[in-house]
């Protein structure tokens, strides 16, 4: 069973694949691999992709299911994607209370918001 540094691995390897190779097929499958092991960015970038539909067709609950467990970690981006989701229905059932919840949880890492609204257009 892989550890953390072989989980780390596989991402780093995944996003290799995805962002010089333009592999998106087999960078989902190594993001999957480092998801499995708990790795919130993994399973962010795995949960995007599910929703988007790269390298696969798109899978909303499989989306929902990731990038909730990444935004569970407490992982920035997830918290704000999944905010965009429960605000517009992408995905899920439109829920703007659970959509500021989540906005809410993303803005104490005081990062800005303009940075990630590119991602829409991932």
């Amino acid at each position: 069973m892989p550890n953390k540094a072989d989980a780390e691995k596989y991402y780093q390897q995944a996003f290799e694949e995805e962002t010089e190779h333009n592999d998106y097929e087999k960078a989902l499958y190594l993001y999957e691999k480092a998801a499995k092991h708990g790795l919130a960015k993994a399973q962010y970038y795995c949960g995007y992709m599910y929703l988007k539909g790269r390298g696969t067709r798109r899978n909303k609950e499989k989306a929902l299911a990731l990038i909730e467990l990444s935004a569970y970690q407490n992982h920035p981006h997830a918290q704000f994607l999944l905010a965009q989701m429960y605000l517009s229905g992408e995905g899920v059932e439109k829920n703007e209370d659970l959509g500021n919840e989540w906005m809410e949880k993303y803005r104490k890492h005081n990062l800005p918001e303009n940075l990630l609204l590119s991602f829409n257009n991932y």
